[in-house]
């Protein structure tokens, strides 16, 4: 794909050659690093940037744009600030991986160096799927026509993957299976329960085992990590979620927390 077609350049350059902050926002005499960095802005949050797309180089968009290198690296190093582009040395500056709301993930609490300091952690929803036949979640939520399973890759701090499964009764929420993968990649699926579905989760139990990754999550041959399985509840504890969790070797401690907050 050309520079052009990626970014839509020439919308680009008029919005530097102009007294506004693109994107429809008036602001006169905006100094031009800002004016760009607000026209990426506008394409990652309007969806034209992908999550993980790689930005044309700095020379190329000095050079493609009505701005000097000065100006572009300004205004990428706005971009990389506010975390809407990550930029590492030799490879380039890429539209920054969506990061969940740490309210969300509040189990998956990984602790930094410090053994305070919450790591960063970021996922991708890869399947919504309708299942049928019983899995570990059965014994949990009870016997069901059918569930709704969705499973998610959970980077922590680019310095591992976890992986998890999470179980709903179809009967009452099935209809996450209009949503699918993309919409809900980076969404707090917790909220879509709560505004979509009036189910709330207000705690959990968890239990944890050091063993092989449990049967439908893929990972290398005889790797062994720590499979953890969080059962959600709602009002008058009514089971709402099951959910498993497998998380590599690795040297970070896991804060483990029955209640949010």
């Amino acid at each position: 794909m050309v520079v052009e077609d990626l970014l839509e350049l020439s919308r680009i350059a008029q919005a530097l050659s102009e007294d506004t902050g693109g994107y429809g926002r008036d602001r006169p005499r905006v100094p031009k690093y800002l004016r760009l960095s607000d026209c990426i802005a506008g394409a990652v949050e309007a969806g034209e940037l992908k999550p993980g797309e790689r930005l044309p180089g700095e020379s190329e968009l000095a050079e493609a744009l009505p701005a000097s290198l000065g100006t572009v690296q300004r205004g990428l190093a706005i971009l990389a600030e506010q975390g809407i582009v990550v930029r590492h040395h030799g490879r380039g500056t890429f539209v920054a991986e969506r990061q969940m709301p740490a309210d969300d993930l509040w189990h998956f609490r990984f602790l930094g160096d410090d053994g305070e300091t919450l790591l960063p952690i970021y996922t991708h929803v890869s399947a919504v799927e309708r299942v049928t036949e019983a899995g570990p979640w059965k014994d949990f939520l009870g016997p069901a026509t059918f569930y709704v399973v969705i499973d998610r890759e959970i980077d922590v701090n680019h310095e591992f993957t976890a992986l998890a499964r999470l179980a709903l009764d179809g009967s009452r929420f099935g209809g996450l299976l209009e949503f699918g993968p993309r919409a809900l990649d980076g969404a707090s699926i917790r909220d879509v329960m709560r505004a979509s579905f009036g189910v709330q989760t207000l705690r959990f139990r968890t239990q944890v085992a050091c063993a092989s990754p449990p049967n439908g999550i893929s990972v290398g041959a005889g790797e062994t990590g720590l499979v953890c399985y969080i059962l959600g509840y709602g009002y008058r504890d009514t089971p709402v979620s099951h959910q498993t969790l497998y998380v590599p070797h690795n040297q970070r401690r896991l804060d483990i927390r029955e209640r949010m907050g």
